[in-house]
Parts: structure tokens; C-alpha cells; sequence
């Protein structure tokens, strides 16, 4: 008998045993693969070391809630040896014994439930663990099933099955002030006014009109004379095609010594290809758990935090965390963090915050996680 099926067992003798007589309101075995996958998903290298997540959190629905508030002394209990028996198969270790807690999402359906392992340090640990005993003792609501779970808690077929110390307070000045940076001519942009060589002087107004002929001395006959002043090719240059008549190249003009800015305005012509222009880089900054080691990018001009699942938004395996928490967003000169009227509040630097300019080291907390501020 494996290991998942013996525990699944014992959760079944456990309703059985309790004053109810109640079965198990859903799979207790695939609740324990489910831990054990969570498990190795949140299980990092921490000081050179193998570290397992010691908080499980496992989210039920109401219905589940009633069924099971009688036994959650001995659930948690099973749900902890579990994750013991399962981090010494792979040689994983804790900060702490390991603590299973269960709570309530009033979203999820009687047969639904939700897994979340979470790395905490030594001290956060504990505390969590004074909670849930004064809940399961009866001297207190804190934490444990019958407390709501903090936060709007996405249900399990929506959860992402992936990943998903003390700091001084820093108090920084806030400014409003944003730059909307220059307007600029393109790279490519020529003014011709400023090159005299271009200016063309006026011509002199004749006192008669004057023909075709007289308007245009010098002028060549391509059929009496072929040999033609060769035009040079150039990549790029527009070159005006000769018209023909009757069949025949026309006569074209040559300009004389009196107008030679003629050559000028024909070279201004060219068709230069545009100068292509580097696309900018993104302005970026990191958030490092301080547990775990994970590293998360925030792009300007702004990035979701939260546990829901947003298009390049930050995504935290954590349930008290809400679905949208905060938002980091960048005027072109600083990073700013945003609470987006989260259940448990976004903390920087120990100190609640609605909004704040962020600088380099400041320690950011969200739900249980203390995340690192880097600019990059």
C-alpha cells in the first residue's frame, strides 16, 4: 500500500471515528498528491540546502467546513505528518515542524479544495502556529477553517498549479512630480532652408514672352546628337525616365553654368532610406523573495501583483494575497508600489502603506511573502 492510499485510509477511520460518524467530503488522496506537488514546486535551495515549504494551507468550501470542523485537530495532524514523510523520501528539510491549517473560501463547491505551500521563515512560522492552536483549543478564532480565508481566494480549478528579517523603516519623501519627456524632430530630418547652396535666386522677369526655344537655350537633340551626359546610378536615387515622342526620345534640357543650383535641388532629391531607430528597452525591476530566492520582473509603465493571473502581471502562490493586491508602476524616473485595497495591506519596510516611491533594498511585504526591491 503506498503512501497516498495509507493516508487516505486513516483520514477515512478519522470521520469515521468522530462523533458524526461523517465521510470525508472529498478525495483525501488526491488532497495528498496534491500537497506533495505543491510540495516540490515550492521547495528551493535555501543557505545551500534543500528547503521544503513548512506552511500547507489547504482552502474548503463551507459544506466541507461543517463536515470536517469536529476532526481538524487530527486532519492537520495527518496533513503535517504527510509532508514530513514526504520531504524525508526526497531529503528535504524545514525551518520548523511543518503546520497544516485549513481555511475557508466561500467560493469553492462542496468536492473542491485548494492546496497552497508557502516557505516562511522560523519566526512567521511560529506565530501561525500559536494562532491555529488557540483556534483548534477553542480560545480564540484566529486562523484555522473557521475563520474566512483572507482575501478573495481563487478557486482550485483556477489556481495556479505552477506558481506559482527585520529591516530598519526608511521613510521617503513622495513627489508627484512626473516627466513627460521632449519632443524631438526624427533622426533623419534634413531642413534645407539652412544650406544656402540651396536657395535658388529668382529669375529675371522677361519684358516679352519669350518661346520654348528661348526659355530653354542649350537645348541637345537626342536624335542628332546621341552621345548624352551619362546620369550616374545611384542606389536609392530617384531618376527621372526620359519621355519619348512619336516614338523617339524627346529632347531634354541641360542645364548651363547660369543655373547651377539646378544640381543641387536634383542631388537634394535622393531617396534616402529612413535611418532605422533602435527600439528602447523596456524599463524593468526585480522583487526577490527573501525566503525562497525567486526572482520577479515588474516592466513599466506598471505590473499586477496579485494571485490572480493578469498579462504580464506578477503572480503570487499565496493565499493571503489577495486576487489583484498592488501594482508597481514606473513615471520615467521612479518605481512606485500602489495597494489596490487588499485584505491584508502592503507593507514596506514593516510600515502599511497605501502608496509609496520605491528604492533600491526596500523590503516589501505582500500576504507572507517579504519580496526585495532591485532596480535593473
Amino acid at each position: 500500500m503506498n503512501m497516498f492510499k495509507a493516508f487516505e485510509n486513516r483520514i477515512a477511520e478519522t470521520f469515521g471515528a468522530s462523533p458524526q460518524g461523517a465521510t470525508a467530503p472529498f478525495s483525501f488522496r488526491k488532497l495528498a498528491k496534491r500537497v506533495a506537488h505543491e510540495m516540490e514546486q515550492e521547495t528551493y535551495v535555501v543557505d545551500g540546502v534543500n528547503t521544503a515549504p513548512a506552511l500547507i494551507t489547504i482552502l474548503v468550501s463551507p459544506d466541507a467546513d461543517n463536515a470536517m470542523k469536529p476532526v481538524y485537530g487530527q486532519l492537520a495532524a495527518e496533513v503535517a505528518s504527510l509532508a514530513e514523510a514526504e520531504a524525508a523520501r526526497k531529503g528535504y528539510v524545514f525551518v520548523g515542524k511543518p503546520l497544516a491549517r485549513f481555511m475557508v473560501d466561500p467560493s469553492l463547491r462542496r468536492s473542491r479544495f485548494a492546496v497552497f505551500a508557502n516557505n516562511v521563515d522560523a519566526l512567521t512560522l511560529a506565530k501561525l502556529r500559536e494562532e491555529e492552536e488557540a483556534f483548534l483549543s477553542g480560545f480564540g478564532t484566529l486562523g484555522g477553517a473557521a475563520a474566512p480565508a483572507p482575501g478573495i481566494v481563487t478557486p482550485f480549478e483556477q489556481a495556479a498549479p505552477e506558481a506559482d528579517d527585520d529591516i530598519p523603516v526608511v521613510e521617503h519623501a513622495v513627489s508627484d512630480d512626473s516627466s513627460a519627456g521632449l519632443n524631438v524632430l526624427p533622426a533623419d530630418f534634413v531642413d534645407e532652408s539652412l544650406d544656402p547652396s540651396l536657395v535658388s535666386a529668382p529669375e529675371p522677369v522677361a519684358s516679352e514672352p519669350r518661346s520654348l526655344a528661348d526659355a530653354l537655350p542649350e537645348v541637345v537633340d537626342v536624335k542628332a546628337n546621341p552621345i548624352v551626359t551619362p546620369v550616374p546610378e545611384v542606389v536609392g536615387q530617384h531618376v527621372p525616365q526620359v519621355p519619348e515622342v512619336d516614338g523617339a526620345p524627346a529632347s531634354i534640357a541641360v542645364p548651363s553654368a547660369r543655373a547651377p543650383h539646378v544640381h543641387n535641388i536634383q542631388d537634394s532629391t535622393v531617396n534616402a532610406a529612413p535611418v532605422p531607430v533602435a527600439e528602447k528597452e523596456p524599463v524593468t525591476c526585480l522583487l526577490i523573495d527573501r525566503q525562497s530566492g525567486r526572482t520577479y520582473i515588474g516592466t513599466e509603465p506598471e505590473t499586477l501583483i496579485g494571485r490572480e493571473r493578469t498579462p504580464g502581471g506578477i503572480v503570487l502562490h499565496d493565499p493571503n494575497v489577495s486576487r489583484r493586491h498592488a501594482k508597481l508602476s514606473y513615471d520615467g524616473r521612479t518605481w512606485r508600489i500602489h495597494d489596490l485595497g487588499s485584505t491584508n495591506g502592503t507593507l514596506v519596510n514593516d510600515v502599511d502603506i497605501d502608496s509609496c516611491i520605491l528604492r533600491e533594498g526596500d523590503l516589501i511585504t505582500v500576504g507572507l511573502l517579504n519580496l526585495e526591491f532591485r532596480e535593473s
